[in-house]
């Protein structure tokens, strides 16, 4: 499970069956979302992946979920960028194009953009609710997805001063929930912040604007 979809804090996700070959079954969006990108990141496999994070989409918008519909608009631009589209799978997205029908292999870089900003919407709406519940755990996660989503935009600024965000939520949490044991698979979390600012090359701060 990527940091970039759940933090992991505290989730166990219950995973059984096949929609494929080697797709878990599911249907709890979250699940959904994690096996799309070990899809598309480490399988090469970015057809049903496409289709796993659509389904997730239309699940968060009947649950009017914010926070999910910014990590699945976010995974579907990250699919959109990757090398799994544009190498193996290159000729059948330019020939059959993809699931959202206004995505085509030529404009699907400038189709991403708007997928990150359209998270990027629905981020700021998820840290609303998040932060009047005082739930500083999912805060965390909406912060880096926030900072990840602006990077991927090229906006350095936004995406330092998240990051810098990220951390403070952190710490919050870690001080209301001194038991909390949040981990990711990619190591410490405060050792992967570190790493996404030093691709953000960030300094030691930078400003948010609102």
């Amino acid at each position: 499970m990527l940091i970039r979809n759940a933090l992991a804090i505290g989730a166990v996700l219950s995973m059984s069956g096949c929609s494929g070959f080697g797709i878990v079954a599911s249907s709890d969006p979250l699940t959904k979302l994690n096996e799309a990108e070990n899809l598309f990141v480490r399988q090469d496999r970015p057809v049903p992946a496409e289709r796993l994070i659509l389904e997730a989409i239309a699940i968060y918008q009947e649950r009017d979920d914010p926070h999910g519909l910014g990590n699945a608009h976010r995974e579907y631009a990250d699919l959109l960028r990757s090398p799994s589209v544009a190498g193996t799978w290159q000729k059948l997205y330019r020939e059959k194009g993809f699931q959202d029908r206004t995505v085509t292999f030529e404009n699907r870089l400038e189709k991403a953009s708007e997928y990150y900003t359209k998270a990027i919407e629905y981020y700021q709406r998820a840290e609303k609710q998040h932060r009047e519940a005082n739930q500083f755990d999912a805060l965390t996660n909406v912060y880096f997805n926030m900072a990840w989503s602006y990077a991927m935009l090229g906006n350095r600024d936004n995406a330092c001063g998240y990051y810098d965000r990220t951390l403070e939520a952190y710490a919050e949490n870690m001080k209301r929930n001194p038991g909390a044991r949040p981990h990711s698979s990619s190591g410490p979390f405060r050792d992967v912040v570190a790493s996404a600012k030093r691709r953000a090359k960030c300094g030691t701060s930078a400003p948010v604007s609102n």
